[in-house]
């Protein structure tokens, strides 16, 4: 167990917060598995006798994610054989992704364009029959994916339904799946009722509570092999909002407990193949800090070598649930951003052009004050810094607000160990041009 001090300027008791994580015996039961579907399909479990998905999706540090007990890797696109040997190598099996249009209207880095899978179903079976003679032999290969968060229209489920038949037909003991979000009930019985050849499904879920709702969705719905395909703490589009209708981050303690009852959830279904976290890497797009098990020093979606990256405890977090201990050196924890000024509501109104304080509270099991610091923010709707980065060595700064009024702003904070380990979060901000003062005219 972990010694921890709290690093603030005030008190702070948090007792449970570096507990051991949760790690609890797997319900996953190969005898289940094969008794839910007709025998000769049941071979195709056989992988899973003595076998759970401890899975990552993203690239970044994989000798890390070995290291801290990962066995499997999830794309979104068809790797090259010389990439699957690396995988190999490294001792991951594959969740081998085929990337597939919705039907109807898409969008992309080139605009908008329309598909429609009732007239080019042929191309789309004839070009995975290709990726099969290309790499469908490769022992690292686990499972395919026909298909990640595509809407389920009928026309797109009967070709999933001709790609896993195609599929069986040239290697019968592999298997198919695709990946939907959250797995509601009745996207479950379309699933089931357009794409009969199908194996597994695969559910995206952010946040404990969607991830129970979709284990036990699939249990009881589709009771036959599933695993959770991405998941993590609870993402930008949920969760306590502003008065102004912005989403608050989760603080980094939280994400940690959500994590757990997550893990718990996922290990006690029997029909779970275990799961696929998101983001082993950092997040690109707007906010960083909510999906990363890396952090950016710079905090930008600029490029950056990853030996570089900032090593949070959402990855140690997950090496205990993987391997059933930490790792020798743990990150410390940035719990809550107290910024001057907070409403009663507790939300952040500043004036523009002004300086306001901010001050971190931090729990570290294995670092005094004077051996963490600070790194400061404030992004706009974008995610672009409009301020910072800004470094300190106390838990405390001045930020000046910009000169421009707006509700989509952000304070973001990391707090970093010398031997590179951070977290962070962000907490929104509503910038507002002081009113002039109104009265009675004076006389002249």
């Amino acid at each position: 167990m972990h010694k921890f001090r709290i690093i603030t300027f005030s008190l702070l008791v948090l007792p449970c917060l570096f507990q051991m994580g949760v790690s609890t015996a797997s319900a996953l039961d190969h005898s289940v598995l094969s008794n839910s579907v007709k025998s000769e399909r049941a071979a195709r479990y056989e992988a899973f006798r003595e076998f759970k998905i401890k899975g990552i999706c993203g690239t970044a540090r994989l000798d890390l994610a070995v290291a801290y007990g990962a066995n499997t890797i999830r794309t979104y696109t068809p790797p090259s054989r010389e990439q699957l040997d690396e995988y190999k190598r490294l001792g991951l099996k594959v969740v081998v992704g085929i990337w597939m249009p919705h039907q109807g209207e898409n969008s992309g880095k080139k605009g908008k364009w329309d598909y429609d899978y009732r007239k080019q179903s042929s191309k789309q079976v004839k070009s995975f029959a290709e990726t099969l003679d290309r790499i469908g032999n490769h022992p690292a290969i686990l499972l395919w994916c026909l298909g990640n968060e595509v809407p389920l229209d009928p026309a797109y489920l009967k070709v999933v339904n001709l790609m896993s038949q195609t599929l069986h037909k040239k290697y019968p003991k592999q298997l198919s799946s695709l990946t939907m979000i959250n797995a509601p009930k009745e996207k479950i019985a379309v699933i089931k009722q357009y794409a009969t050849d199908l194996d597994v499904i695969g559910f995206n879920s952010y946040g404990a509570g969607a991830v129970v709702g979709g284990c036990k969705n699939l249990e009881e719905e589709w009771g036959r092999a599933y695993y959770v395909s991405e998941f993590g703490p609870q993402g930008p589009w949920w969760g306590r909002k502003t008065e102004w209708g912005v989403v608050y981050e989760q603080s980094y303690d939280a994400k940690l407990t959500d994590l757990r009852r997550s893990f718990q959830q996922i290990d006690a279904s029997p029909r779970c193949l275990g799961s696929t976290m998101f983001l082993w890497g950092y997040w690109s797009k707007q906010k960083q800090t909510y999906f990363s098990a890396f952090l950016s020093p710079s905090g930008t979606t600029e490029e950056i070598d990853e030996k570089n990256l900032y090593i949070t405890p959402m990855a140690e977090e997950f090496s205990y649930y993987w391997s059933g201990k930490y790792p020798p050196e743990r990150g410390p924890v940035l719990t809550k951003l107290n910024i001057a000024g907070m409403n009663e509501k507790g939300d952040a109104v500043v004036e523009a052009g002004k300086r306001f304080e901010v001050t971190a509270v931090t729990a570290s099991p294995d670092s005094s004050a004077s051996e963490l610091s600070y790194r400061w923010w404030i992004l706009d709707e974008n995610g672009k810094a409009v301020v910072g980065p800004i470094d300190t060595e106390q838990p405390s700064v001045e930020l000046e607000a910009p000169a421009v009024s707006g509700k989509d702003d952000c304070v973001m904070a990391y707090v970093l160990t010398k031997t590179g380990r951070a977290s962070g979060f962000t907490v929104p901000i509503k910038v507002q041009v002081e009113q002039a003062a109104t009265g009675p005219i004076p006389p002249e």
